[in-house]
C-alpha cells in the first residue's frame, strides 16, 4: 500500500462518492447559513463547532465581553490559515520528496 498522496488513488471512485455525498448532505442539510448572522456564525453551534447542549450548557466564549472575543476568533482564524499553509507544504514535500518524515533524513537503505 502507498504512502502519502500515492495513496489516495487507491481509494476507489465509490469510496470518493461516499465522502463526498456525506459531506455535501451534511453541509447541506445542517449548516444552513443565516443572512442575518456573521459568515461561519451557524445557529445552535458553539464552542469548538459543538452543539451548545453537547456536553454542559456552557460556552465559553458567549461570557467574553465583544473586544475580548474578537481577540479570540481573530486568533482562531489565524491558527487555521497557518495550518492550512502548514498541510500545503507537507503534500508539496511528499509530492516531490516522496517523504514527510523522518525518513527523507535517513540513509536509504
Amino acid at each position: 500500500m502507498p504512502h502519502g498522496i500515492a495513496a489516495i488513488s487507491k481509494v476507489p471512485l465509490e469510496g470518493w462518492l461516499q465522502i463526498v455525498l456525506f459531506v455535501g448532505h451534511y453541509e447541506g442539510y445542517f449548516w444552513r447559513q443565516d443572512p442575518k448572522r456573521a459568515p461561519g456564525d451557524y445557529e445552535g453551534y458553539g464552542f469548538l463547532g459543538v452543539g451548545k447542549n453537547f456536553i454542559v450548557n456552557v460556552d465559553p466564549i458567549e461570557f467574553q465581553d465583544a473586544e475580548v472575543k474578537k481577540t479570540k476568533l481573530s486568533a482562531e482564524i489565524a491558527n487555521g490559515r497557518l495550518a492550512m499553509v502548514a498541510l500545503m507544504a507537507m503534500l508539496f514535500q511528499n509530492g516531490t520528496v516522496g517523504s514527510t518524515g523522518p525518513a527523507m533524513w535517513l540513509p536509504a537503505a
